[in-house]
């Protein structure tokens, strides 16, 4: 980048007559101050030494450089406003920030500064990704987009509505991850994508996070930034293997079986110390916390209906039938489609107590050793021989600690079930990797499910009938 202009720690408050070449780092996404009705946009500025400032623009300035200071590109820039960081800021953003506006001189330079810029980025195999889960810890991650999912609307636990979408990133072992967009990276980079899908664009995404939710997935923060498709040989490098790998690669987005499958690894301890006794979390009042606990599950309430009709895309309950396809007034999707989703409220001990706790989706599907179809089509009393209801061995438990309306008590979900033996790793890391985790049931052949629940003699119009008025009943108690 040359080395005539000042550098970035050459420039401080009350520096005139300096001039700084830069690579645009990172650029966000505009947004609006929490104290006061102002607009802002953060960037991140790097120079030749590899340090960086904290960059902002404010209101009309926003709208007047967006097609400047692209992510990136390399610029001159001289006679920004520079002072220092507020101190609860300089933790995050540096002791001193320079602020952009009309009276700032920026001229562009054309070079390619891609090296400089992706030495800087420390990725994260998928495979490590479990390492993080639920840490809040920022990650960086490179994988093609193969696929979108439609976008939805989530209540967050505050009352807020907030738009997400997900894409599916596959990387060049063919694993993939499912990565979750959250609201003004919706509007630009998603509805970019969209328009793009078909050239299997290649992302970089930097300041993510790992979260169990729906399964082990990345998701945004609210200082995430990405390039998509950039200048960098590594994008090349991964766009060659995708074309030399395109039949693989159309066959995974044709049969989409990523869209069903669970985490390929979790990071389960395996010392003893490393669990949480029950005893320790009964009576708990602070949610948004995660155990690993070993103990046994078992079905206490017989009489609960194992399964509830769902939205396909944000899985909330609906009172639609069976294959229905129709607008969900929760995630706004018009096209959703009624499937049902298996649940199962449970006990678990160990030997210092137990607790209650729901299981939903793969989890319930894996104590239960059955799926959502087959128990959408029994009887709400199970029997011994239609599915699990209690556990012989010691199993190892993921489990929420979450919010309960009306109560100061939180309630506690099982996002994963591991069983001990499949842990095979590493004992010295005190992590193991595991396989297949609390993988869902195959379903039944139809004639096989026939034979299970319903005689020779009915008909299919009868069936339909007596499943419909099922489906009905139970989706109303399950509201």
């Amino acid at each position: 980048m040359g080395d005539k202009f000042q550098l970035i720690h050459d420039v401080s408050p009350g520096t005139t007559g300096w001039t700084v070449k830069v690579v645009v780092a990172e650029k966000f996404s505009p947004k609006v101050a929490q104290r006061s009705p102002t607009k802002y946009q953060n960037l991140t500025l790097m120079d030749s030494e590899g340090s960086t400032v904290q960059a902002t623009l404010y209101g009309q300035n926003i709208t007047a450089f967006q097609d400047e200071l692209l992510l990136g590109k390399t610029y001159l820039i001289s006679n920004a406003l520079v002072k220092e960081t507020n101190a609860e800021y300089k933790a995050k953003s540096g002791e001193i920030q320079w602020t952009i506006s009309g009276r700032t001189r920026i001229r562009r330079v054309e070079e390619n500064n891609s090296n400089l810029l992706i030495s800087t980025y420390s990725f994260t195999d998928f495979e490590d990704l479990p390492k993080y889960m639920d840490s809040n810890l920022d990650i960086s991650v490179i994988g093609m987009i193969i696929d979108i999912k439609p976008r939805r609307i989530i209540q967050t636990r505050f009352g807020k509505e907030c738009q997400v979408q997900d894409l599916v990133l596959v990387n060049k072992r063919f694993d993939t991850v499912l990565l979750t967009m959250w609201e003004t990276f919706v509007d630009n980079e998603c509805k970019y994508i969209c328009q793009n899908l078909r050239k299997k664009l290649i992302l970089i995404g930097k300041h993510l996070k790992v979260t169990s939710f729906n399964g082990l997935s990345i998701s945004t923060k609210a200082d995430s930034s990405f390039f998509i498709d950039g200048e960098f040989e590594l994008v090349e490098e991964f766009k060659s293997w995708g074309h030399t790998n395109s039949e693989i690669i159309d066959n995974m987005i044709s049969e989409k079986h990523y869209l069903t499958s669970t985490p390929s690894k979790l990071s389960v301890p395996t010392a003893e110390k490393d669990f949480t006794e029950i005893k320790n979390i009964q009576g708990l009042k602070t949610a948004k916390q995660f155990f690993w606990i070993k103990g046994k599950a078992s079905v206490k309430v017989l009489n609960q209906t194992y399964w509830y009709m769902s939205c396909n895309n944000c899985n909330k309950i609906s009172s639609e039938n069976y294959g229905d396809i129709y607008p969900c007034v929760f995630c706004k999707c018009t096209d959703a489609k009624a499937i049902p989703r298996a649940k199962v409220y449970m006990q678990l001990t160990d030997p210092t107590g137990y607790i209650n706790a729901t299981a939903i989706g793969n989890p319930a599907e894996y104590f239960l050793q059955s799926n959502a179809e087959i128990l959408m089509n029994q009887t709400l009393i199970p029997t011994a021989a239609s599915m699990r209801l209690s556990m012989d061995e010691d199993e190892i438990f993921y489990v929420k600690a979450i919010t309960q309306e009306l109560s100061t008590d939180c309630k506690f979900e099982i996002l994963f079930i591991v069983n001990p033996s499949q842990i095979a790793g590493d004992k010295n890391t005190g992590k193991a990797p595991v396989e297949h985790i609390g993988e869902p049931i195959k379903f039944l052949e139809p004639t096989t499910k026939r034979s299970l629940f319903h005689s020779d003699t009915d008909d299919a119009q009868s069936s339909k009938k007596k499943r419909d008025k099922s489906t009905i009943e139970i989706t109303k108690k399950n509201q």
